[in-house]
């Protein structure tokens, strides 16, 4: 399993340390070592293949775990995210959120959460 960590600001202006700081600490109280960090500065609305977050999710396999801050780093609008949460589903990613505190992986708990979100 590889972990990798992704980091998203809407503008140069805005501070990516306090995100990096909340995964850094996620991952030494649970003792993960991120293999990849991902950082850019983007809006949410921007297509995710357009996006970093795009090309580090085709280099992610089966059994990969995604961190980050909230779902709300991974896009703008829900309809945004819901289609991130299935190209993850499908891939057999699991996605984990420090701050809505989300396991989203293949577990019958992560089915019930995306199938409320849809």
């Amino acid at each position: 399993m590889r972990i990798f960590a992704y980091i998203r600001v809407s503008t140069e202006m805005q501070t990516r340390d306090n995100q990096e700081y909340e995964i850094r600490r996620y991952c030494r109280k649970r003792g993960l070592a991120v293999s990849e960090w991902v950082s850019e500065s983007v809006s949410g609305t921007i297509a995710v293949e357009k996006r970093q977050l795009g090309a580090m999710l085709e280099r992610m396999e089966r059994g990969d775990l995604l961190i980050c801050t909230e779902l709300s780093r991974l896009g703008r609008n829900m309809l945004m995210i819901m289609g991130l949460l299935n190209i993850c589903a499908s891939k057999g990613i699991s996605i984990h959120t420090i701050k809505d505190n989300f396991d989203l992986s293949d577990t019958i708990n992560s089915k019930i959460i995306a199938f409320a979100f849809a």
